[in-house]
């Protein structure tokens, strides 16, 4: 069985305490962080000493380990040096991945960028992940490959967001040209078939932000795209849904984790 994990933005407005009950209450071992602060409305905990016991305490009580740490955009103006207690705090609670989304639209330096993170994450025993999206400056895998070839990190790899690989026009059947070691997580959700015609930054934003789809609610090739990563890639659960925003945040994750779960049996039983 592969690691269930809650992934932040599924319950992001519960903050990082929060997202450790949630998960926990909602049956994942794992749960991904958001502790680099982006949105106006994102909790700051690193710095704040506090709020770095409450989060220790939280994981040591739970039994929860942590998955993921999200999300540090590499832009023109990334500062190493602002997100370097970020990593060293993540690495302390035993955090194995960054999720790296693409803002810089110069491939060189971005390139130059998510190497200086994958360095410093190494030191931290981290992974960094490149993350692409259609609405980014890395919109879709071959992109993410390029960036990843041109980075000649050994300590970085993708993830793979079901939403965004349908949204950018791929398939689960483009990863066999991918280096498994390179695919150690999966965000996964669901999603109705993509609209046609063309769509804007905004919509494919929002779409991805608060209407993904609990897997198994919607179209998306779960079980194609399970089989084209490896058995023991990681499962981090990232379905934000407004249709479900008036729920506490345990009942939200209590939803994903048993959507999760049955989509895995139905697999297993065929």
């Amino acid at each position: 069985m592969p690691i269930l994990s809650l992934a932040a933005l599924t319950i992001l407005d519960a903050g990082p305490a929060g997202q450790i009950r949630a998960a926990a209450t909602g049956g994942f071992d794992c749960v991904g962080l958001r502790l680099n602060p982006l949105l106006a409305t994102d909790e700051a905990v690193v710095g704040n000493i506090d709020k770095q016991r409450e989060i220790e305490s939280l994981l040591r009580d739970n039994g929860m380990k942590v998955l993921e740490i999200g999300v540090f955009p590499i832009r023109p103006d990334t500062s190493i040096d602002l997100i370097a207690p970020i990593m060293a705090f993540s690495h302390k609670i035993g955090a194995q991945f960054l999720v790296c989304p693409v803002e810089d639209p110069d491939p060189v330096r971005r390139a130059e960028t998510y190497a200086r993170i994958c360095e410093l994450a190494e030191s931290c025993a981290l992974t960094g992940l490149i993350e692409f999206n259609p609405y980014s400056a890395c919109p879709n895998l071959d992109a993410a490959l390029a960036m990843l070839g041109d980075s000649r990190v050994e300590n970085g790899g993708l993830v793979i967001d079901a939403l965004h690989l349908s949204r950018s026009g791929g398939s689960p059947a483009d990863l066999a040209k991918v280096d498994p070691a390179l695919l150690p997580m999966t965000h996964f959700c669901d999603a109705p078939p993509p609209p046609t015609g063309q769509r804007s930054v905004d919509e494919l934003r929002a779409e991805s932000r608060t209407a993904r789809l609990l897997p198994g609610e919607g179209s998306l090739w779960l079980n194609e795209l399970l089989d084209a990563l490896p058995k023991d890639a990681a499962i981090s659960v990232e379905a934000p849904s407004a249709k479900y925003a008036h729920l506490p945040a345990s009942e939200r994750a209590r939803l994903a984790y048993h959507a999760t779960k049955s989509v895995l049996a139905k697999r297993a039983a065929h």
